[in-house]
């Protein structure tokens, strides 16, 4: 999260106030909108968990979406 901060404050112009609401909107935007299972995978990736296995839940959550078995 403190990369997107970071890269909100430089790109858009923000200060680090803003930066934070601007992230803390669109996550409380992101965890309404989306499937419970795939709300923590959001959270861990804003949060900074390791994005590689934040794909790989992902992944299994939408391949069971679409009927893959692995």
């Amino acid at each position: 999260m403190k990369e997107l901060i970071a890269q909100l404050v430089e790109k858009a112009n923000l200060n680090e106030e803003q930066a934070n609401k601007a992230v803390e909107v669109v996550k409380g935007f992101l965890g309404d909108k989306l499937p419970e299972g795939l709300r923590g995978q959001v959270e861990g990736f804003l949060t900074g968990e390791n994005i590689m296995d934040v794909a790989d839940k992902a992944k299994g959550l939408l391949g069971g979406l679409f009927g893959n078995k692995e």
